[in-house]
């Protein structure tokens, strides 16, 4: 039995610090009620800062890897131009560099199509003092048996 009343002493000692907690409630001022409202309100208006600076780093954060994306991508575009750059003037040197190998192959062909030409002339001229020039009899003879031994062979 004792349990039983220990039990109804508990039970009704719960009753009484509720009701007391009641009229505390009731009998309060709208001071101590905005006070109240206040202090449970701060913690949440706490977290709402810390939310909205969170976004705001949130949001810094993600400019900033926009801005560092936007400028790998401007490098790779400005390495590419580079490297293109760099294909168009070794092409053009290659092409300079050809076009004055095929003038100087051009002016050597010219200077050995010149040097034939003086050839062929000093030949010819050679050629037409040998004939102008009166053969000796004897040589004439020669030619001649040179000529026949030729036809016969």
């Amino acid at each position: 039995m004792l349990l039983y009343e220990m039990f109804a002493i508990g039970i009704a000692l719960v009753l009484v610090v509720a009701a007391i907690g009641g009229l505390a409630r009731v009998m309060r001022g709208p001071e101590e009620t905005a006070l109240s409202r206040l202090a449970r309100a701060a913690p949440a208006q706490r977290r709402l800062v810390a939310a909205a600076a969170q976004q705001e780093r949130d949001a810094r954060a993600a400019a900033a890897q926009r801005r560092l994306v936007a400028a790998a991508a401007q490098q790779e575009r400005n390495a590419r131009a580079a490297a293109a750059q760099r294909r168009l003037v070794a092409a053009a040197g290659r092409q300079e560099r050809d076009a004055r190998a095929a003038a100087a192959q051009r002016r050597l062909v010219a200077a050995a199509a010149q040097q034939d030409d003086r050839i062929r002339r000093w030949l010819k001229r050679q050629y037409e003092d040998a004939l102008a020039a009166p053969l000796s009899p004897r040589l004439a003879a020669l030619i001649t048996q040179l000529e026949t031994q030729d036809v016969s062979a």
